[in-house]
């Protein structure tokens, strides 16, 4: 006993000893401590039971731990309300830009991460990058967690903006006594995606009324490569559905031995010659002298994390309490991907272009010779600065720090001047920081090339040796470039830039608030919340001045202007028993909010109105109508980025005639009828995205009810059904690349053409229609409406010899998702598809997800199935002719065994049937540079995890 009080006693010492490290103080909620008197997440109301209005999904850590995740990102990907975080996970972020790398975010009903709001104990959380709100689960520790609560349907008015999609309100243990360690380590049966898991959480009480906890977490997730998949090992192309292209003929355009343009014809190095037996050019092939991509990419990013966290409340007084608490996290990625595919005519410097001067001494004699009878006097080349050219390809490396304390003092009155009683009040504060060191390996400098590229010979020196003409480039160290052979290593460290980026964000949110009963009707007290919130987001990203001024290849990158978000709100929750204890109406309640919010100048309202009545012992209906808002972040509001991808050209032979105002607009800007483009050009068509600092907040109208069945009949059994209808409108979005180009050939007036580009290309000498460049800007212009039922159906047993039993399902079915990416335009079903654009992902009709659980004596075993139904790969693919994807489900057990109490043995198996990923049509999959969809369908194979934990 005194090694116990010692402990929590060094416990408590330590979190209040770091809460002073920063700016302290946060919002809160009140402490559950009897079931008579606690806080439902959707909620400020204290209420006398666990049930609200509004559907709750609770998630325990050992539901998480039974199928070996220790990250709530990934849990939610196995969850029917959450698909996946399309360019923002581990798996499907490599081509999101280098701040996204890494993320681990959670997409509740598919309408981002930055649409719903995450707590820690009621209290906002700091986003994980420094332009958003999405958070990213890599910071928020695992052992401390006692549930995750997801809450689906609109809370603005309880919570403020961003709560559009719902809230996950992470609880964490507020009773944990003693010291616990844990061990995890996890691999997939190809050797690879290791991961290690460490921690210790100590925490108890101490003094007269205080008590404390701290946690610390070690996490390391290893890199899985491309190449050992079956489903990226080599570049896919499926364009058409009789034609899925994968190996050579699919590879990119851009070698790594260079291509040379001259006339209408292109040509490359194989081995140490350029040209063939009989002394001719080698004409470019890209079944035999294409590039590989695919097998150069991380399909699982590396991460390491070390996560601490602590909490602590001490009783000043029979009706005071201070309470605190303090997160941090420390994170780093390192991925890689395929070299720049680097084209001169795309790739500019101050205007100029980096060809090949006809002049340079190093063009080959057969290469020279046909430039002369071309009468070329520069030459285009494309080439692949990669591992085989440059002795390494590109990456992405990030360091994210996230801080966040919390600071509070909260009390109880019995009655407040008199009127009504159990009041409560509390002033709180959250501060919150995130900063990012971001950096890009691998890039070239165009200067450096440009200039490197015009050579002549040193006057008077011996023959064959160059300088770079031009003496500033001298000057500063220019080496002669000879793109005709293995670079040099000088010619390697002259030409390879490596750059950086760094952001920092803070979160500043003050919130008073006082809640009771202040006066009692014949059905029962009448419970009400009231209060202010103040709350202020700053944040911005700074990139390196050669990224702001396309001076190195890849995208170019405008910085994201640090923009202040400055808060004002004022709110009033309410709950009205109106009916109690009379025929078929056991209780009937009312439930009401508001919530008026004043942020940069704009002003807007949000509410909720509901209710449940049980008209028997056992069943309850309940209703709820709510309007929330997400206000711009600043990385909408500023910034722009450049980006390359596939768009598919509406003027292509195939495509041409789906309809006559296409055929027509086709032909006015020029197409023939007979264009076929090359498979690159499609692939490579480039853009810029960007922000727009007069967007409005978006709103969010959520509808929601159901009933809950619990029969006395049956003990442990409960149902659960609930309907959601989800509007959102002036949606902050950008109108896809490739709708936007589709609008401008579909539409009669033309919609959006201002956004394309066509011109020239070197794939095609002499045509002038080449689609180019498409661009998108941030507008309120989309809405969505999506409507579906939530299915949760639970039930727990025991038997005389076989020990006890706990089952449950829980489901989501679609049957409505259509979004209108502009105003006036077709409306766009999106019911049914996995994927989409990386705009406009699908829903899928149906995913579920079950368990069964048993245990008998110091004997626990877990089964849970995913499953995953039939779906089109996006929209009009199935129309098209492409297939669906079939129905998937996936299989994962867990066994334990408890030594004695508190120490448990544990191993388990995912995947258990090694069932193999679906391939998607190229630019379906959601993610750019992917070819299936990593948070649907997995991509590791079956995988083993084994680990201990003990308890002091």
């Amino acid at each position: 006993m005194f090694k116990r009080n010692k402990l929590s006693a060094a416990a408590a010492l330590l979190v209040t000893g770091m809460l002073p490290a920063l700016p302290a103080m946060a919002q809160t909620t009140d402490k559950v401590e009897k079931i008579e008197s606690v806080v439902v997440t959707g909620s400020r109301i204290v209420r006398p039971n666990l049930e609200g209005t509004t559907p709750v999904l609770a998630v325990t850590t050992e539901t998480m731990a039974n199928i070996g995740v220790t990250n709530f990102a990934d849990m939610a990907t196995q969850l029917p309300q959450f698909t996946p975080s399309f360019g923002s996970s581990r798996t499907q972020s490599t081509f999101s830009g280098v701040e996204s790398s890494g993320l681990q975010q959670a997409n509740l009903r598919n309408l981002g991460a930055g649409r719903t709001l995450v707590l820690v104990n009621g209290r906002r959380f700091p986003g994980g990058t420094t332009t958003g709100t999405g958070v990213d689960f890599n910071s928020i520790p695992f052992a401390n967690i006692e549930r995750v609560e997801v809450m689906t349907g609109g809370a603005s008015a309880v919570y403020g903006a961003d709560a559009v999609a719902g809230v996950i309100n992470i609880i964490t243990k507020k009773n944990f006594e003693g010291v616990e360690v844990g061990v995890q380590y996890g691999e997939a049966s190809k050797g690879d995606n290791k991961g290690t898991q460490a921690h210790v959480m100590m925490g108890g009480k101490f003094g007269d009324g205080g008590r404390a906890l701290l946690t610390l977490e070690f996490h390391k997730d290893g890199r899985v490569s491309c190449k050992d998949r079956e489903i990226c090992e080599d570049d896919i192309f499926w364009g058409s559905p009789d034609s899925l292209i994968k190996g050579p003929a699919a590879r990119s355009g851009v070698g790594a031995n260079g291509r040379f343009f001259i006339g209408t014809g292109s040509f490359t190095r194989r081995g140490n010659s350029f040209t063939d037996a009989n002394g001719n050019l080698i004409p470019f092939s890209t079944a035999t002298d294409g590039y590989n991509r695919n097998a150069q990419r991380d399909l699982a990013i590396p991460t390491k994390r070390v996560v601490a966290a602590g909490e602590a409340e001490y009783k000043i007084n029979k009706n005071v309490t201070a309470f605190g608490e303090v997160n941090f996290s420390t994170s780093s990625v390192d991925s890689s991907f395929e070299g720049h595919p680097f084209q001169a005519n795309a790739n500019t410097f101050g205007g100029l272009q980096p060809s090949i001067p006809a002049t340079n001494p190093f063009v080959p004699p057969a290469m020279k010779a046909a430039l002369d009878a071309a009468g070329q006097t520069e030459m285009n080349w494309w080439q692949r600065f990669s591992n085989e050219t440059l002795g390494g390809n590109r990456g992405a490396s990030s360091d994210r720090d996230v801080a966040r304390t919390v600071f509070g003092i909260k009390g109880e009155l019995d009655s407040l001047m008199g009127l009504g009683q159990d009041w409560r009040w509390e002033a709180s504060h959250v501060f919150g920081r995130t900063t990012v060191n971001l950096g890009t390996e691998g890039s070239v400098g165009l200067g450096q090339l440009y200039h490197g590229l015009r050579v002549e010979q040193i006057p008077g020196g011996a023959p064959n040796t160059y300088r770079c003409i031009d003496a500033a480039a001298r000057g500063n160290g220019c080496v002669p470039i000879n793109p005709f052979a293995p670079y040099t290593k000088a010619m390697a460290d002259y030409l390879t830039v490596d750059t950086s980026s760094r952001g920092k964000s803070t979160l500043n949110d003050t919130i008073v608030s006082l809640s009771g009963s202040p006066f009692k009707l014949p059905a029962g007290d009448v419970r009400t919340a009231f209060g202010a919130e103040s709350r202020t987001l700053k944040g911005g990203l700074d990139h390196d001045t050669q990224i702001n001024l396309g001076n190195v290849t890849g995208n170019q990158i405008g910085d994201t202007d640090y923009v202040k978000i400055k808060t004002r709100e004022v709110f009033v929750e309410m709950l009205v028993p109106v009916l109690a204890d009379k025929p078929f109406i056991n209780s009937l309640n009312l439930e009401g909010a508001y919530r008026h919010s004043s942020s940069n100048s704009k002003s807007y309202n949000t509410w909720k109105f509901g209710g449940d009545w049980e008209p028997t012992d056992g069943l309850r209906l309940r209703a709820m109508k709510a309007r929330a808002v997400r206000t711009p972040v600043p990385g909408e509001l500023s910034g722009i980025g450049q980006t390359f991808g596939v768009v598919n050209d509406p003027c292509t032979e195939s495509r041409r005639n789906a309809n006559p105002t296409r055929a027509a607009n086709c032909a006015a800007d020029g197409v023939p009828t007979n264009y076929v483009p090359a498979q690159s050009i499609e692939q490579s068509v480039e853009g810029f995205s960007g922000g727009n600092a007069n967007l409005n907040p978006e709103i969010g109208t959520t509808m929601t009810y159901g009933l809950v069945f619990t029969p006395k009949a049956l003990k442990g059994f409960s149902l659960a059904i609930d309907r959601f209808d989800i509007k959102v409108k002036d949606m902050i979005t950008t109108v896809s690349r490739q709708t936007a180009v589709n609008l401008c050939y579909d539409t009669p007036n033309r919609l959006l053409c201002g956004s394309k580009t066509r011109g020239t290309h070197p794939l095609l000498p002499g045509a002038n229609y080449v689609l180019r460049s498409v661009n998108e800007e941030l507008q309120n212009v989309a809405s969505l409406d999506i409507q579906g039922v939530d299915l949760d159906v639970r039930y727990g047993f025991k038997t005389a010899n076989w020990g006890d039993f706990d089952l449950s399902a829980i489901a989501t079915f679609y049957d409505k998702a259509t979004q209108l990416p502009l105003a006036g335009e077709p409306e766009v079903d999106l019911l049914g598809q996995a994927g989409g654009s990386t705009s406009d992902q699908g829903f899928i009709k149906m995913t579920a997800n079950a368990n069964v659980g048993w245990k008998k004596g110091p004997f626990k075993a877990n089964w849970n199935m995913r499953h995953i139904g039939r779906a089109d790969m996006a929209v009009g693919t199935t129309a098209d002719g492409f297939p669906k994807i079939g129905a998937h489900t996936y299989h994962n057990v867990r066994v334990g065994y408890n030594l004695r109490k508190g120490v448990e043995l544990f191993a388990g198996i995912t995947n258990l049937f090694d069932k193999k990923p679906p391939i998607f049509a190229s630019g379906t999959s959601g993610t750019q540079a992917l070819d299936t969809i990593p948070g649907y369908y997995d991509v590791f194979g079956r995988s083993f995890f084994l680990g201990a934990t003990a308890k002091f």
